[in-house]
């Protein structure tokens, strides 16, 4: 009876294991990893130099383009600066991420960057369809960077250590 159980665990593992290499095969195809780590370095990149430039353009031109991001809800100058802020720490964090998943930095944090991509694929994936129903054509766009940053990052994610 134990053996039985045992057994057919085993066997539950083997088929999930068999459609996540599937899965992986099928992304494999689709983009190599070296090419999902250096189109996610400079969307990531750009991403970050476009945050800091409407930080940049805010803080010494008075430019606010308020109704042009964030969907057009923010109202004030203040909340738009937080925001740009939080976005530009959260995108040098998702490109160290990245850079730790190549193991072009350090080696050792490569399953914890793993975990972390995992929630990225997430969160782009909610970010997209975030972007699809903001008010402004501007953000719009952007859903199709975010959906293209979930599928990279779903390629990273499933890479094998």
């Amino acid at each position: 009876m134990l053996n039985d159980f045992v057994l057919t665990i085993n066997q539950l593992k083997l088929k999930s294991k068999s459609k996540y290499f599937y899965f992986y095969g099928v992304m494999k195809n689709i983009v190599s990893f070296n090419r999902a780590v250096q189109l996610s370095v400079i969307i990531f990149s750009l991403l970050s130099l476009f945050h800091l430039t409407v930080i940049i353009g805010i803080i010494f031109f008075d430019l606010a383009p308020i109704k042009l991001l964030w969907g057009g809800k923010l109202k004030k100058t203040d909340e738009l600066i937080k925001f740009e802020i939080i976005s530009l720490v959260v995108l040098i964090f998702c490109l160290i991420i990245v850079l730790l998943r190549s193991q072009s930095l350090i080696s050792i944090f490569i399953n914890f960057s793993r975990v972390t991509l995992w929630l990225l694929f997430f969160l782009f994936i909610l970010n997209t369809i975030g972007n699809l129903i903001a008010e402004s054509i501007f953000e719009k766009f952007f859903a199709l960077i975010t959906l293209i940053l979930s599928i990279l990052c779903l390629r990273m994610a499933l890479e094998p250590t």
